[in-house]
């Protein structure tokens, strides 16, 4: 029975493996079609999220590029992808699991090879790059991963800079442009300066020394009505070359103390004497608060009173014309210029200060004028940081309102350049040199010297006739043209600043040139000139250079 009993439960046992094992085959089975199923749809989830990876970074304009390096120490690329990737020529399939030297020239694989030897330094950093060939641009961005301490690879991602970097060229062609038509301009207004000046200086020089002379009556008052109108020419080149300089921003101030009130009426004397007319006065008026002294540009204020009273003048047929000073509780210089003439429409008010525009009526073709004045004052104004503003009305004059700020000055004004009516004691016994490649110009000059006591005055046609003069005689004072064919004044200067070395102290240089631009000024300066005068000049003015010589 026992055995029986065990040999039963064996049999038991065999049925419920064999039912165990048939069991566990089908689960099995199971198993594996489901892990099958899960791996396959795994798979496919995979690929899709890939190709959407790869879509997604090919699909975008920029680049993204990854590297890392090899047990070498080469640097492999894992990754390139992006617009700006094919724009460049760099497709994945060159550029992946590629070296740099496998698909860039050797010269830029080094230069190359030195940015990615920064950017595996662990700091991230910039860099601009591009293909002249491909004509791209782009900005990139070195971003390295550390793993422990360690960069274990570096992503790149770059954006185009194509449209910017072509901007960029466009404005830098056209401020190179710009630049040159400036220097075309200021070359041909030196030019022009020049060459208007040199025969002015003939006009009023002779017109000067001929007032000296004995004339009767009519012929004085021709000879100052030439001498005028030589004056009126050269306040237009002036203002042409002002309104010049102030629109190219390269205008000047020149802050010291002066004194407002003597200013106003050293204008208004200036002023009075060009009208021929008696049936119109110009006068002044200084309030009693205005400072002694402020501090501002004399020779801007200068320029705008008298552009201002001029005119008032051109538009005032009879009766007054008034310049006021006034001084406000803001530390600002009041000039008020009223006169009694035709008026201004308030609609034509507006252009008054724009260059070359004026009212369009019949008093701009009975006045003339080029429209340069009140846009001069304008400039000049807001430039010392003021304004001007006008009150018209037709047939009851204008004035025009000028507010400057300018400090009361504590420090007295420095004295006023002698005028052309001013007794100046010369020492008549300094021998001279006068160097002009201008015949005309050498002979005015010479005059002028004589008119004014000097009898020892030699002449020189160029720098090496002057060189010559100097070597033969000793001379005091050389008065020397800038503007000269062969040698100009200014390598003349250096020559015989260099030649005459020991007489530096006592051989005084002073420059004559029709070209009044600052840098012409300069350059004098540096050759070793003592003192500059600008074309045409005046008897008062050699007058003062050579009394400027004295220690």
């Amino acid at each position: 029975d026992f055995i029986a009993a065990v040999e039963e439960a064996y049999t038991q046992a065999d049925q419920d493996r064999e039912f165990n094992e048939r069991t566990l085959d089908v689960v099995s089975e199971e198993l594996t079609a489901a892990n099958e199923l899960i791996r396959k749809e795994a798979e496919n989830q995979l690929t899709q999220l890939s190709d959407y990876f790869e879509q997604t970074l090919d699909l975008q304009q920029g680049l993204v590029l990854c590297f890392r390096r090899n047990a070498e120490g080469e640097f492999v690329h894992t990754l390139c992808r992006g617009g700006l990737a094919k724009k460049m020529g760099f497709e994945p399939s060159r550029v992946e699991q590629k070296r740099l030297r496998d698909f860039l020239p050797r010269s830029v694989a080094r230069r190359m090879t030195r940015v990615y030897e920064r950017a595996w330094q662990g700091k991230l950093h910039h860099f601009e790059g591009g293909s002249k060939r491909q004509g791209v641009w782009f900005l990139a961005v070195f971003n390295p991963r550390v793993e422990n301490g360690e960069v274990t690879e570096v992503i790149v991602s770059a954006v185009e800079t194509t449209e910017l970097k072509n901007s960029e060229t466009a404005l830098r062609v056209a401020k190179e442009k710009a630049e040159s038509a400036d220097r075309a301009k200021s070359n041909f207004l030196a030019v022009m300066s020049h060459e208007i000046r040199t025969p002015m200086n003939s006009v009023i020089g002779f017109s000067s020394l001929l007032q000296d002379t004995a004339l009767d009556a009519d012929q004085k008052l021709y000879a100052k009505m030439i001498e005028t109108s030589g004056e009126a020419l050269l306040d237009l080149i002036n203002d042409v070359l002002d309104i010049s300089k102030i629109e190219s921003g390269r205008l000047e101030l020149s802050l010291e103390p002066l004194a407002p009130a003597e200013l106003a009426q050293e204008m208004v004397a200036i002023m009075q004497s060009r009208i021929d007319s008696n049936r119109v006065s110009v006068k002044a008026i200084v309030h009693s608060g205005v400072p002694e002294y402020v501090i501002s540009d004399r020779s801007r204020l200068r320029q705008i009173l008298i552009n201002l009273l001029g005119n008032a003048v051109k538009f005032t047929a009879d009766g007054a014309i008034t310049a006021t000073v006034g001084y406000s509780d803001e530390n600002e210089l009041l000039l008020d210029v009223q006169d009694s003439g035709i008026g201004i429409a308030p609609e034509d008010q507006e252009r008054l200060f724009k260059p070359f525009s004026q009212v369009d009526s019949s008093s701009t073709r009975k006045f003339g004028g080029t429209g340069l004045g009140l846009a001069i004052c304008k400039r000049l104004s807001e430039a010392l940081g003021g304004s001007i503003t006008l009150r018209s009305a037709v047939g009851e004059g204008t004035c025009f309102s000028v507010r400057i700020p300018a400090e009361r000055a504590t420090v007295a004004a420095p004295e006023a350049s002698v005028s052309a009516q001013s007794n100046v004691l010369l020492d008549t016994s300094l021998r001279v040199l006068v160097v002009d490649d201008n015949g005309v110009n050498r002979k005015i000059a010479g005059m002028i010297l004589k008119t004014l006591g000097f009898k020892d005055v030699l002449l020189a046609e160029d720098g090496m006739a002057a060189l010559k003069v100097l070597e033969e005689n000793p001379v005091d004072l050389v008065f020397l043209d800038v503007e000269m064919p062969g040698w100009d004044g200014v390598e003349t200067a250096g020559r015989i600043r260099a030649r005459f070395a020991d007489q530096a102290s006592s051989l005084w240089i002073v420059g004559l040139s029709a070209n009044v631009l600052p840098e012409t000024k300069v350059r004098a300066r540096e050759a070793g000139m003592n003192d500059f005068l600008s074309k045409p000049v005046r008897p008062y003015q050699i007058a003062e250079a050579i009394n400027r010589r004295a220690p």
